[in-house]
């Protein structure tokens, strides 16, 4: 029998490893550049792993980000001829729920199913499913995190060649945010941006609720290509200098006994680099990932509430968009969070909502009833 649960955040550029043991006990935890090839790295990190484990990996539990994530709203409704409890017809509303956009999305995985709101009756609301509660109207409103199925297979096939099995995959942001979220007020309008290598990904809760969802193809890497396009650096160089500059300081702090770091030193002197210049580069940038996720959405144009909402930023550019956006300028946020991510704070990420009930929801996904024409129908336009 398996004593532990292993967590994999599948990066475009490094690859995260967390191992608990059943008391959620964070075990073994390391990273992995990906270079040249995945399949190769991959195997580096999970013989590394078994070695120090004496252990053999063959289940994994997958984070996952990508551009091509994206949302869809569906309300579903249901009416009784007379009073049902609503824990006997809440999980089958779910699957026709999951069925109708299955059906409507053939292209496309199901990764996520979220339930906003709960309506029964007169549109009372209702947070928790309780066994005396009595209802003749029940209406889901849910959010689905959908993935293309030509990428989820190529994922699963990049595991399956390293004799392994994904016992679930992930949106990487979502149950990082989910996780954040537990250590802020629930009441508060709050926006999560997580920055990765080569997209941007920002999710918006009001009230508790996952109001927003939007993934863009802009990342550190655009970052870095802007400074060696601009400074005409080499794309190595680039990305230490992106990485070591600091707007808080204002300068650039090397290491003299890094023989990289002072290669770096002698470029920026011999080509006179204007640390000023490298700010407005890099400034740019980040506020061009911040307009297009956040402030220049419709959502935020009709957002109405009476206190200015959070911003929480985590993800390998949190450092980046803290210290280089003029967002707080904009008086458009009441404070900036910044979350400090390692190897086992993102992996236990994925464990906890491995563990959760919303992932036990989102294993009905799987076992959706199929239902009839007019029935699909039906359900499709009651709202």
């Amino acid at each position: 029998m398996k004593n532990f649960e292993a967590i994999i955040d599948f990066g475009t550029k490094n690859l995260r490893l967390g191992v608990f043991d059943l008391a959620s006990k964070n075990i073994y935890s390391s990273n992995q550049k990906i270079i040249d090839n995945v399949e190769k790295s991959l195997n580096t990190l999970i013989k590394d792993a078994e070695k120090y484990l004496s252990e053999h990996i063959d289940n994994i539990i997958v984070l996952y980000d990508s551009p091509k994530f994206y949302s869809l709203d569906i309300s579903i409704k249901k009416v009784f001829d007379y009073d049902t409890p609503i824990k006997k017809v809440y999980d089958s509303l779910i699957e026709e729920a999951n069925f109708i956009v299955s059906q409507n999305n053939f292209k496309d995985q199901i990764i996520h199913l979220v339930v906003n709101n709960i309506l029964v009756n007169d549109k009372k609301k209702v947070d928790k499913i309780i066994e005396d509660i009595k209802i003749k109207t029940l209406i889901l409103e849910i959010k689905f995190l959908c993935l293309s199925k030509i990428i989820v297979d190529e994922i699963s096939n990049t595991f399956k060649n390293n004799n392994l099995k994904i016992a679930d995959l992930y949106c990487s942001t979502y149950v990082k945010t989910i996780n954040y979220k537990k250590r802020l007020d629930n009441k508060d309008c709050i926006i999560f941006l997580d920055t990765g290598f080569e997209r941007a990904s920002s999710l918006i809760f009001n009230m508790n609720k996952l109001d927003f969802f939007k993934s863009i193809p802009l990342g550190g890497n655009n970052i870095t290509k802007d400074i060696s396009h601009v400074l005409k650096l080499d794309i190595e160089y680039s990305e230490d200098l992106k990485i070591k500059f600091n707007k808080l300081e204002s300068e650039l702090s090397f290491n003299k006994n890094d023989t990289n770091e002072t290669n770096l030193y002698t470029e920026i002197l011999e080509k006179n680099i204007s640390i000023e210049l490298l700010k407005q580069i890099i400034e740019a940038r980040v506020d061009e990932i911040i307009e297009l996720l956040v402030f220049e959405t419709n959502y935020m144009n009709n957002l109405n509430v009476k206190i200015k909402p959070k911003l929480v930023i985590f993800g390998s550019g949190s450092s980046l968009l803290s210290y280089n956006s003029n967002v707080s300028a904009k008086n458009m946020v009441s404070e900036i969070i910044i979350v400090d991510e390692n190897d086992s704070n993102v992996c236990r990420s994925g464990l906890d909502y491995y563990n959760s009930d919303e992932s036990f929801l989102n294993k009905t996904k799987k076992k959706a009833k199929k239902l009839g024409f007019f029935e699909t129908f039906f359900n499709l336009f009651s709202k």
